[in-house]
């Protein structure tokens, strides 16, 4: 007898369910007629248990008032002939017991089914092959999980070990027959099940089967590493976790939401949370009873966090625990940063039937609200606590913050944590900030959690989900010739003609040396945006999808909009573009920008244009509105044309990983796109590195570094040739693919190692391409790149292949049809999916200045002199003969650092004489190095860093006022930044010196005159 869905994933069902604490009972001993869809007598008996005024021994109706419960429980239950959702929606709201059932005297009672506070304290029963009859054919369940003869789980499965056949087919088997057929039968339903032994989905009633779907979601544990933990171990997981009470109750009183259609072209449809979400929302609401300040939340780009926080929430005002610890209900406060990620958040809790919500207009209606000390939800922005003051000492005040690592620091920050002290605050972002003046990590971060962090949901979990989709960055050189000389000639003519001095000469020339001079090039803009329509209609337009152009300001964003309009009328295209940015209704606002000021109901107008795959609006061009928190699945692609960095650009890249399926072709989206235009490539790689909690500022990427990698790329070529030798890597023939297959026979070791070295050089190369060192490579490289697309992994089946990719397969025949010349360039892409990102983390890490190589010697003395203090190396030096300067800068710096500051006074003279030291141990570096002899220079400061930064930041006191660290950095950027060799003896380079010296001190308030000025400007000239 072969492998039956019996004999393999429904036995395992019933096997996991009954260890963890379910009765197994088949179904021929189910107390229950065929017709019916509750166990009754269980159902009688829970009732009775859990509200004694039912107990027929106890009150002379209580068997009256059973019956009245049973019966309007089956009315609700028949109901859903004329709409499941609605009838779900009913039914769930009697089983969390906020339905008051009639009772034979007129009263209006709540009544309680279960028990969840203690979830193994009902009846848990499991059965399989479960029928049931009706007007229609009789339909067998195969795994039906019964709470107190409440059938709250129903699970579908199918053959692990027939290909054709996958989890959504027993997807299809519930959304198509069984929920359509006997609809009252899921009216208590908390969620349905789909799995063929090889993967595992769960959903709500009436979700729509889909290979992709994030609403058949699959379940597991953050802690899971979704490379180990894969296919039946991740079914396995998933149901021992899913399938248990104290994860099923816990979704139907406190998680399960419901939106309801606005117009005829919407639907009403069920909401349930997602593991990331079900697991932070519940350390959330531990958290809070633990009495804890708050925790990080660090969940990937489009991963639900604002749905996240309309089920934290519910949880927390839902459990009469928290009532109990505090001794009053609790008020949550959800803030944004910004009125549209407000409205959107609000549109959230209103579908979770949230109590009490508040939506404050203004300011001083917010303030209102929280003294007023009345239990609610209040959604608003940040900038609404602005000059608040103090508002509230209550504890039970929770704060969610949303998009934590935005404006949340600084002066809002202070102010809403000043507004509400006792609050516990939670912060939520996918873009946490360690960057040495913000950190999210420590802002929101519990110092009882490992890192920081409470919650962690990584792309690469993300994407192994399905949740988010991988993004393709396609990179652009877009470049230009620049005669240097005749432009200075022209450009002194200038000067002589105005007759500008020098002052004016550099404050010009500064100005034209912006990248905007670059980016407003008309040429430059026809240019870029010729090439956005032309790889929109060519890549996405046959998808249905939409796209989104980013700007360097508001100026560019005008100019672009133009400029794609106008190629978009050339080409025969009637597609619309929007402009879409802040505008102030105010008398200074620029003329030319007010036409494109929007009301907020024109802007959500525009939005849901956008998000229609039949509307015509197909652009919409920004430069920081819609560029994050604005989530619309429909964008397939992002038009990158502005410098930016860390979060703001993993934000923006990440616009485009939205899964999503165009409902008029069932083209689903494979990956978004982003089409870089500005050449942000390591960026990127440094965006998807990530911070982490303490790290300093990134080092600086160095050519010393480019090359090895370079060498590393061609040493990789070597391994791949030798896996192919003796094929002509120039034949693009069958034969030489056909040759090449046979070395990576598919499912092999062989092919494995193909895949994972290609996609390692694809990563390298768009990091270093046009690298000079790849040149050489490149035919073979091209001819590798072709091969994998040949044998580049697919996770769909076959049935769906054409479903996928057939719209655009069509599309592809048809523009072959006239004279299109498409050229693939393969080796400007890198795929950020999760395995790329490990790539780019791993070479973005690689491009870091590494540590000096210890001496095999003495492997601990290269550490040590690294990691040590300024006063630690001093103290060494200080130690050997004939080293008196060293032990007098010692003392100097001990002294320094047991000095006692009690006032700013205090403070400044901390500074000149920082300042003094600093000046004093560069000086002695450089005498030691010039010594004579070959002995090595003393190491005693780090050469990335300035001498005054190290000394200030190692022995400052803890009183030091808090302006002088930023005096201080301040001062080293000079060093950095301003000074060059020669300076000293050039009398411009003397006075531009001088007078950045004296704009930073005059920036903090300072003197530019003095002994503060002239020990800062005695220090700037020692260090060159």
């Amino acid at each position: 007898m072969g492998f039956t869905e019996s004999s393999t994933i429904q036995a395992a069902l019933i096997e996991w369910a009954e260890e963890a604490g379910w009765e197994h009972v088949p179904r021929d001993d189910l107390p229950r007629d065929e017709h019916d869809v509750l166990v009754e007598s269980w159902v009688r008996d829970a009732l009775i248990d859990l509200n004694p005024e039912l107990d027929p021994n106890q009150a002379p109706d209580s068997e009256a008032n059973l019956d009245a419960v049973i019966h309007q429980l089956n009315q609700a239950i028949l109901g859903a002939q004329n709409g499941l959702i609605a009838a779900n929606e009913r039914l769930t709201v009697m089983l969390r017991g906020d339905h008051s059932f009639t009772t034979v005297d007129g009263q209006h009672v709540p009544r309680r089914f279960f028990d969840f506070e203690d979830p193994a304290n009902n009846r848990l029963v499991v059965s399989d092959e479960v029928t049931i009859r009706g007007n229609t054919k009789p339909r067998r369940f195969d795994v039906v999980y019964y709470v107190n003869g409440f059938p709250l789980v129903v699970a579908e499965t199918k053959t692990p070990v027939k290909h054709q056949v996958s989890w959504c087919n027993a997807a299809d088997d519930i959304y198509g027959t069984y929920e359509v057929e006997y609809p009252q039968f899921f009216a208590p339903n908390v969620f349905n099940v789909a799995t063929d032994g090889r993967d595992f989905r769960m959903a709500p009633v009436r979700a729509v089967p889909d290979p992709e779907s994030e609403i058949w979601a699959p379940w597991g544990s953050l802690e899971d590493n979704p490379k180990s933990v894969t296919e039946f171990a991740r079914v396995e997981r998933a149901a021992r976790l899913l399938l248990r009470p104290e994860v099923i109750l816990p979704i139907l009183r406190d998680f399960a939401m419901y939106r309801h259609a606005r117009d005829a072209s919407e639907t009403d449809i069920k909401l349930l949370p997602r593991y990331p979400q079900f697991e932070a929302a519940l350390a959330i609401h531990d958290k809070v009873l633990d009495g804890r300040p708050g925790g990080l939340i660090w969940h990937h780009q489009g991963s639900g966090k604002t749905e996240l926080m309309a089920f934290a929430s519910a949880r927390i005002l839902n459990d009469p625990k928290v009532v109990e610890q505090f001794g009053s209900p609790p008020t949550v406060i959800v803030i944004a940063d910004r009125k549209d990620l407000v409205r959107q958040t609000a549109e959230m809790f209103e579908t979770a039937g949230m109590p009490r919500l508040e939506v404050p207009g203004s300011s001083r209606e917010l303030w209102k609200i929280l003294k007023s000390n009345q239990p609610c939800v209040v959604i608003t922005t940040v900038h609404k606590f602005a000059d608040a003051g103090h508002l509230s000492d209550r504890a039970n005040i929770i704060v969610l913050v949303d998009e934590a690592h935005r404006s949340q620091e600084g002066t809002f920050g202070k102010a809403w944590r000043a507004a509400v002290p006792n609050a516990k605050f939670f912060g939520a972002t996918g873009t946490a900030i360690e960057d040495g003046k913000r950190s999210t990590f420590r802002l929101f971060g519990d110092p009882d959690d490992p890192d920081f962090i409470m919650s962690r949901y990584t792309p690469e979990q993300s994407m192994a989900d399905g949740f988010t989709k991988p993004v393709i960055v396609e990179g652009r050189s877009v470049g230009f010739d620049l005669n240097k000389d005749d432009l200075d000639v022209a450009f002194d003519e200038l000067a002589e003609t105005e007759d500008l001095d020098e002052d004016k000469k550099v404050f010009l020339s500064n100005r034209a040396s912006h990248v905007e001079t670059v980016l407003s090039n008309p040429d430059r803009i026809q240019a870029v945006c010729a090439d956005i329509v032309e790889h929109f209609m060519l890549h996405v337009a046959p998808l249905g999808q939409k796209a989104q152009v980013v700007a360097y300001n508001r100026n560019l964003v005008v100019a672009y909009a133009h400029a794609i309009e106008a190629r978009l009328a050339q080409v025969g295209q009637a597609r619309e573009v929007a402009v879409i940015m802040h505008v102030n209704d105010a008398k200074g606002e620029t003329q030319d920008f007010k036409k494109y000021l929007l009301t907020d109901e024109q802007e959500e107008a525009l939005k849901r244009r956008f998000k229609n795959v039949e509307d015509p609006l197909s652009f919409v061009v920004v430069t920081a509105k819609w560029m994050t928190g604005f989530n619309a699945p429909i964008e397939g692609v992002l038009y990158l044309d502005k410098p930016l960095k860390a979060a703001n650009l993993f934000q923006t890249i990440t616009r485009p990983n939205r899964p999503w399926k165009n409902p008029l072709t069932g083209q689903r989206k494979e990956y978004g796109r982003v089409v870089d235009y500005i050449g942000l490539a390591k960026a990127i790689g440094e965006a998807l590195l990530g911070p982490q909690v303490g790290e300093n500022e990134p080092e600086a990427v160095h050519p010393t570094d480019i090359q090895a990698l370079a060498v590393t790329f061609l040493t990789d070529m070597v391994t791949l040739d030798a896996m192919f030798e003796g094929i002509d890597k120039s034949d693009t023939g069958y034969q030489a693919l056909a040759l090449a297959h046979e070395r990576i026979p598919e499912d092999s070791d062989a092919r494995s190692d193909f895949i994972d070295a290609f996609v390692g050089l694809q990563t390298i190369w768009e990091f270093l391409d046009p690298h000079p060192t790849l040149q050489m490579a490149k035919p073979s490289y091209r001819w590798y790149a072709k091969l994998y697309e040949s044998v580049r992994p697919k996770t769909e089946s076959n049935t769906f292949l054409w479903e996928r990719f057939g719209a655009k397969t069509l599309a592809l025949v048809h523009s072959h049809m006239s004279n299109v010349r498409v050229r693939a360039n393969y080796s400007r892409n890198v795929t950020l999916d999760a395995k790329g990102i490990e790539k780019v983390k791993e070479i973005a890490e690689a491009l870091r200045q590494p540590l000096p190589e210890p001496d095999a010697k003495n492997p601990g003395d290269v550490l040590g002199q690294v990691l040590d203090t300024i006063e630690d190396r001093l103290r060494r030096l200080a130690a050997g003969p004939d080293e008196a300067v060293y032990k007098s800068l010692a003392e100097r710096i001990e002294k320094l650092r047991d000095q006692a500051i009690s006032s700013v006074e205090d403070s400044l003279a901390f500074l000149e004489k920082v300042l003094k030291i600093a000046q004093d141990v560069v000086a002695a570096e450089r005498a030691a190095s010039n010594g004579a002899g070959d002995a090595p220079a003393p190491v005693l400061v780090d050469p990335k860093r300035g001498a005054l930064t190290q000394i200030v930041e190692e022995n400052a006191p803890a009183d030091l006022h808090n302006v002088i660290p930023e005096v201080v950095s301040s001062i080293d950027q000079i060093v950095d930044e301003v000074a060059y060799s020669g300076w000293t003896t050039s009398d411009a380079g003397d006075k531009k010196v001088r007078r950045e010296l004296r704009t930073a001190l005059r920036k903090f308030g300072l003197p530019a005159a003095g002994v503060l000025f002239d020990k800062t400007y005695e220090y700037v000239r020692e260090n060159y």
